[in-house]
């Protein structure tokens, strides 16, 4: 394994700028942290680096092998936590390259509608891979490929195809589904069945705003959660979870 002890280094340096999005889109390459995050990588990621710190470079030595990393370096503890995004570092990031641009397709899918907040997209993205929802459509959002997103997601946006798309495209890409907006405002949707005969996209809209007025215009039927004690909405991706599992898992 190559060792590193220097921030000038050209190859540190580069590693450190994928914390930017303008680096990742330039690159191709973005990155994974943590050892859940890294040990459950799919088998069709390709991994390009693995980055250790010293202190745990023993420890996570058979992640390179058993992940096919193309090069192994290790770094000092100090300069690893200047790469982590994490306030607490494991010790292991990986460096992957991005997934090729994905199209939609007609399958049942998520559309996520302005969502910003990289935890709320993330925890989404490991619930619909949780549920089987291999397919997300993001109008508007946060960058997928942010560490945040990935480490949210617990390296599930590698498990699923994640379009980034504008409003045009998004509703001509979704022409074939029945598109169930979530919100406050809808039907109870422990009461509604949702017919078999096309697939369906959910709409989960943005934190701060809702589903914009475009969604809600294009949906086939508005569905709500029910709220008791004068709670009026819940977290986007407690939400979408909840939607999700009624949606797909119900017997």
């Amino acid at each position: 394994m190559k060792e590193i002890a220097s921030a000038t280094n050209e190859t540190f340096k580069r590693i450190k700028s994928l914390k930017t999005k303008a680096a990742r889109k330039q690159l191709g390459l973005m990155l994974a942290e943590g050892e859940r995050t890294v040990a459950d990588l799919p088998d069709e990621c390709a991994v390009r680096m693995l980055v250790l710190a010293k202190s745990q470079a023993d420890r996570f030595a058979h992640l390179a092998e058993s992940k096919g990393a193309a090069e192994t370096i290790v770094v000092p503890d100090k300069l690893f936590e200047s790469l982590s995004d994490t306030v607490t570092p494991s010790g292991v990031i990986a460096v992957v390259a991005t997934p090729p641009p994905a199209r939609v397709t007609a399958a049942d899918c998520v559309v996520l509608d302005g969502v910003s907040d990289p935890g709320n997209f993330g925890t989404i993205v490991r619930t619909c891979a949780a549920c089987g929802i291999e397919q997300i459509v993001a109008v508007g959002c946060t960058d997928f490929t942010s560490p945040k997103v990935v480490r949210a997601s617990m390296g599930c946006v590698f498990r699923t195809r994640i379009a980034e798309c504008g409003i045009d495209e998004a509703a001509t890409a979704l022409a074939g589904h029945a598109v169930y907006a979530l919100d406050m405002g809808g039907e109870n949707i422990f009461r509604f069945k949702r017919p078999d005969d096309k697939p369906f996209a959910l709409v989960v809209g943005s934190e701060a705003h809702g589903v914009s007025p475009f969604f809600r215009a294009r949906a086939d039927k508005t569905l709500s959660l029910p709220m008791t004690n004068g709670v009026e909405s819940l977290n986007a991706a407690i939400a979408a979870s909840v939607a999700l599992y009624e949606l797909v898992c119900r017997v």
